[in-house]
């Protein structure tokens, strides 16, 4: 990155006052958020760790923000999830909308981007092509190798973060000049993840996020200004005991995807449709068979009195029974909640949602 600041930047009064504290840092001063107000971030994922790094980065002033998510808040996100409200749950409101919106009540200067969508092989390249920096807020190793992959195709650095329970890691990514994810991280734990064996759901502490998080927020800041060097260095993070090691990670001379550049994860194009059962989770993700978009509060009215329990533009939330719920997003995507049969799951969508939209049969 261009350690001089970029001249097409122009910063108000308001801005020098905005950031005022952040100028005085010797590292920063106007020239570096010059280049913060120019930079262009990707955040994937926007749950615990993709929203505490997301918004500190906005408070940093980095200039556009594309944030990224396929799900809604749920109620058991609030404690461990930075910017999302109660309402947000109750109202099914999509995470990337949610998301953005408080960033940009942050800081209305900046260019917050939302996009709703399960990150795949057919669309990453997409979302990640105009950026300087990925931002790991994942919660899976499928989606962080295809990141991989996209990073080292491009040479797009990015951050990758994983975290359960009150530990984490943070690793920077900077392709040709240190390991990628594929150096440090045996596949064999991606297949016990795909198998199944990796699905139970573990606990977090927000406190202990919060670290993670600022440690890979750190990081970014580092990295755009142009004076982090270090693209060896795993950071371990213990939020019990208050301890973080450094880890010094080689690359691997024979790695199939830096060295080798074969990118087997982003290979595999071709939009998955069906229903997928949600790891971690006691439901079923329905991707139905053709593209659409739905004007939601319209299709509400062609249910019985009491079977709406929320609709916005966004999402709407059907009533099966006291247990089961459906989750439906304008694009026709939906979320089966309380079911974990993929079969049933799609009669429900059927049933609830195809039939209703005049497609069933």
């Amino acid at each position: 990155m261009d350690k001089d600041a970029p001249d097409h930047v122009f910063l108000t009064p308001e801005l020098i006052e905005r950031f005022s504290r952040q100028i005085l840092v010797k590292d920063i001063g106007v020239s570096g958020l010059k280049k913060l107000r120019s930079s262009r971030v990707v955040v994937i994922g926007c749950g615990a760790t993709g929203t505490a790094q997301a918004e500190l980065l906005a408070r940093l002033g980095i200039g556009y923000i594309r944030v990224v998510d396929k799900d809604y808040v749920d109620i058991s996100n609030l404690p461990r999830t930075h910017l999302y409200t109660y309402i947000d749950a109750k109202q099914s409101i999509p995470k990337a909308i949610a998301c953005a919106n408080r960033l940009s009540e942050i800081d209305p200067t900046i260019h917050v981007e939302p996009v709703i969508t399960r990150v795949t092989p057919d669309n990453i390249e997409d979302l990640v092509r105009d950026v300087d920096l990925i931002i790991d807020g994942t919660d899976n190793l499928a989606t962080r190798f295809l990141i991989n992959d996209v990073s080292i195709k491009y040479g797009i650095p990015w951050i990758f973060v994983g975290f359960s329970s009150w530990y984490g890691q943070v690793f920077f990514i900077n392709p040709g000049k240190g390991p990628c994810l594929d150096c440090i991280i045996p596949r064999r734990i991606l297949e016990r993840e795909e198998r199944g064996d990796a699905c139970e759901v573990l606990g977090a502490v927000n406190t202990a996020i919060a670290l993670v998080s600022s440690i890979a927020a750190t990081l970014a800041l580092k990295h755009l200004l142009g004076i982090l060097n270090d693209y060896n260095t795993l950071y371990v993070v213990n939020g019990k005991r208050l301890e973080i090691h450094h880890v010094r990670i080689e690359r691997n001379m024979d790695c199939p995807t830096c060295i080798h550049r074969r990118f087997e994860f982003l290979a595999k194009k071709g939009s998955r449709r069906g229903a997928t059962r949600i790891c971690g989770s006691n439901a079923v993700e329905i991707t139905p068979p053709v593209k659409t978009s739905l004007n939601l509060e319209e299709l509400s009215k062609r249910y019985e009195p009491g079977k709406i329990l929320s609709v916005n533009k966004y999402t709407m939330r059907i009533m099966v029974d006291d247990i089961v719920s459906i989750i439906l997003f304008n694009d026709g995507r939906a979320i089966i909640d309380g079911v974990n049969d993929e079969e049933y799951a799609w009669k429900l969508y059927r049933r609830y949602v195809l039939d209703k939209m005049g497609l069933g049969g």
